[in-house]
């Protein structure tokens, strides 16, 4: 379980006692277990997803990997209450998990927008206005 005074209630087969409760201000932790798309059993937890995040937010990045998770550290370096109002999208969420099972980014995210709005197009300077690449709003 988590919260203050948390324990660990399992036992080492992992599973837990009938009486186990809960106290006050904790609640239940929780764990995914799947197959990735090779076949690969995984299992993804709060600690897990924890410690991916850290390494996002404390991590050296450069370049492309860098740029990924600047919005990422930068909710990480909100207010609290702030950062409760906020929501990353999914594309931040798929980075962090990736991160917490394989330590890098391995499957598409999905993401599509820019810093600045727009998809990134770094040889759009090389481009006649014909070979532009369609954005979302033009595609739907």
């Amino acid at each position: 379980m988590i919260g203050p005074n948390a324990e660990y209630l399992a036992g080492f087969d992992g599973a837990f006692p009938a009486d186990a409760t809960l106290a006050d201000n904790q609640k239940w932790s929780w764990q995914v277990s799947f197959s990735d798309p090779a076949g690969t059993k995984k299992t993804l937890s709060h600690e897990a997803v924890l410690k991916g995040l850290s390494d996002i937010v404390y991590g050296d990045h450069t370049g492309a990997e860098g740029y990924r998770y600047m919005r990422i550290k930068q909710w990480f370096t909100e207010s609290t209450e702030d950062r409760r109002r906020m929501q990353l999208p999914t594309s931040d969420h798929s980075s962090i998990c990736q991160r917490s099972l394989y330590g890098k980014i391995v499957f598409s995210t999905g993401e599509r927008e820019g810093l600045f709005g727009g998809k990134v197009d770094f040889c759009e300077d090389q481009r006649s206005d014909g070979d532009r690449p369609l954005t979302d709003s033009a595609s739907d």
